[in-house]
């Protein structure tokens, strides 16, 4: 009985006269002038799936488009075409830096801009020369008052600033005896808490010319360590070595007497943790504390009552704040310096003010403390100062209308955001510790700022032709410019700075709309625009829209193969002898193929294509000119090239490459 020869029992099978291998099967083909073997790509199947998100995806032309015109649903999407994507997706991007995704409050249509730049102490303000403050302490505390005047506490000392933050002046007879903890505006007045850290503490009263300590009468044994103003009232914690207490006071009586002792306390917790941060939440005042409970305070018949208390679990709460019924949190992970930002809705249960639908906004753990510590809430958006790394801080923006997050302005000082107020519409942030000062938002747009988008793949995991790329801007000129940059590996999104990052096309003058070429073959691409500003920093480019245009990369193969179904066996410089019943065997063998998935290997020219035997012709004889009758079938086999184990080696080891000739 004949049967099919195997590589696997076949040596030099080439050598023997075999032109291919059918998985382990060897067979001989029957090429000659009208029978070729052919090797061609597959025709693209017509695109039966729609993947356009944006109306600017559509398009009557061969391939796909990707495509951005609107960024204010925030940063944070690492991948534009994945399972479950939500409406909000298409106006996501990964990252941003030095740029205004938002357009919040502008009147003119939707665009990207830079930012303004911050300025530091001893520098200049829009030209005016900032007084700058030195701190001594770890810890400073910021009020503004109703006519703008602001106020800059150092461990015990007070300074003053009467136009808006350009100069500091030192304040006098201010009778403060110990460590300032907390300061407050109450109209053009102030409160001030101090305390020793033991059991000395003082409360006292700026009422516009004289600085009161206040006489509180019998009060805990400890210190204060921090005062707030909310729904009208002062809310002021402090700390024995039992407790960690929280009290309301009123500051239209002015009486203050008897009110800072342990049974009048609202909030008792644990002296090892402490009350960070109040906010007026609409129905309720919340609370949050290390211990990680947020505490909610209700208004009863004209005094505070504990009415509910959110467990956030193992984080220490460090800031909070509220607008429009959205609560904003921020936290410490236990043991680390983990910080993290969350959205959270409060809602009532059995007449209970808890936080439900927690969600994670954010996360920074970059080896210094990063946890939010102080919030600032506007007519749009909150605002938080992260410090994301040892030399880096930044205010990050929540912006309601869309529910978006992305980093905003960039803060000169190293440290801990500890207060962020506005002053003439511009941001005035204080940063804690000697690194820190008081810094002010200018009208000079920052050198350069960036939008990075999501990887775009089409959800294919196949590689694509990315063929051009094509920005929108306003007219530009007097060196504005906006820079395109691409990457096709997808985790270099992480690294706005690496080199992988390539330069595709600048643009320095028109509106754009014009495709700069790409020629990448990769599965997933990536898009970084860049703004500059015109040469005196006070215009900024305004950044449109951006498209990306692929091509389907045909990596499919049609090979088909005469098979020879003669009888009889020739190799090179053997005399033929015949097989009886050899070609039927081999078409048999062949037919069984059908459909299956192979691996099929040409020995010339030198390929290895995997795939589906797609058909077996039937077979056909064929009486050639000289008199001879060849009898065949044509084998059709669909599927992609793939590398032989000697090329693989030979990539990997760098043969042909730096100077590498060969092996051996």
């Amino acid at each position: 009985m004949p049967r099919v020869p195997a590589v696997s029992t076949t040596d030099n099978p080439k050598r023997k006269g075999y032109d291919l291998a059918l998985d382990d099967l060897l067979f001989r083909t029957a090429i000659a002038p009208n029978r070729q073997l052919t090797i061609s790509s597959a025709e693209f199947p017509n695109q039966q799936i729609n993947l356009t998100q944006n109306p600017e995806d559509i398009t009557t032309n061969v391939g796909q488009i990707f495509s951005r015109s609107n960024f204010s649903g925030g940063q944070g999407l690492d991948s534009a075409h994945q399972r479950n994507n939500s409406e909000k997706d298409i106006t996501r991007f990964y990252d941003s830096k030095g740029v205004d995704p938002f357009h919040g409050g502008e009147e003119s249509s939707y665009h990207i801009h830079l930012l303004y730049t911050m300025a530091a102490s001893g520098q200049t303000l829009d030209s005016v020369p900032v007084n700058g403050l030195t701190f001594t302490g770890t810890e400073q505390y910021l009020a503004q008052t109703t006519n703008e005047n602001l106020y800059v506490t150092d461990v015990q000392t007070i300074y003053v600033s009467t136009d808006k933050g350009v100069n500091w002046n030192t304040v006098t007879s201010t009778n403060v005896s110990y460590d300032i903890r907390g300061i407050v505006a109450f109209g053009n007045n102030l409160f001030v808490v101090t305390g020793d850290g033991s059991t000395n503490k003082q409360l006292i009263h700026y009422d516009g010319s004289t600085w009161t300590v206040e006489s509180l009468g019998t009060s805990i044994t400890g210190y204060f360590t921090s005062i707030h103003f909310v729904k009208g009232r002062l809310v002021v914690t402090g700390k024995s070595s039992v407790a960690e207490y929280l009290w309301e006071a009123d500051p239209y009586t002015g009486n203050f007497t008897g009110v800072f002792q342990t049974p009048n306390a609202l909030l008792t917790v644990e002296p090892t943790h402490d009350i960070t941060s109040v906010t007026d939440a609409g129905a309720v005042i919340l609370a949050a504390s290390t211990d990680g409970n947020i505490y909610s305070l209700k208004d009863v018949s004209g005094t505070l009552q504990l009415q509910g208390q959110s467990r956030i679990g193992d984080e220490q709460v460090t800031a909070i704040s509220a607008l429009e019924g959205i609560i904003i949190f921020g936290t410490r992970e236990v043991g680390t310096n983990k910080g993290r930002l969350y959205r959270s809705d409060l809602t009532v249960a059995d007449d209970l003010y808890v936080l439900a639908n927690r969600q994670l906004l954010k996360e920074w753990d970059n080896g210094v403390d990063a946890s939010p510590q102080s919030m600032f809430a506007s007519r749009d958006s909150i605002y938080t100062g992260i410090r994301e790394n040892s030399t880096d801080t930044y205010l990050w923006r929540y912006y309601l209308p869309t529910a978006g997050l992305a980093r905003d302005l960039k803060v000169p000082g190293q440290g801990i955001v500890g207060s962020i107020k506005q002053v003439e519409g511009k941001f005035f942030v204080l940063v804690n510790g000697t690194s820190g000062g008081v810094y002010k938002e200018t009208s000079t747009y920052e050198s350069s700022g960036y939008i990075i988008l999501p990887n775009a793949d089409f959800f294919t995991s196949e590689d694509k032709q990315w063929v051009g790329v094509e920005v929108e801007h306003n007219n530009l000129s007097n060196g504005k410019k906006v820079e395109i940059y691409v990457t096709t590996t997808f985790d270099k999104i992480d690294e706005p700075d690496s080199a992988s990052w390539e330069l595709i096309g600048e643009s320095v003058s028109g509106t754009g709309g014009v495709e700069y070429q790409l020629n990448r073959n990769a599965r997933y691409i990536n898009a970084k625009v860049v703004l500059e500003p015109n040469v005196t920093f006070d215009e900024s480019p305004e950044f449109r829209g951006i498209s990306i245009r692929a091509l389907p990369r045909p990596e499919l193969v049609v090979v088909t193969v005469p098979i020879n179904l003669s009888d009889q066996v020739e190799r090179p410089r053997r005399k033929a002898f015949k097989v009886r019943n050899l070609g039927e065997v081999i078409y048999q063998t062949l037919k069984q193929k059908e459909g299956d998935s192979v691996t099929l290997t040409l020995y010339e020219p030198s390929e290895i294509i995997r795939g589906v035997v797609e058909s077996v012709q039937y077979p056909i004889s064929e009486r050639s000119e000289m008199g001879s009758v060849t009898q065949f079938c044509l084998l059709r086999v669909r599927g992609v090239r793939a590398e032989d184990a000697a090329t693989i080696v030979t990539r990997l080891l760098g043969v042909g490459k730096l100077g590498v000739a060969g092996l051996g």
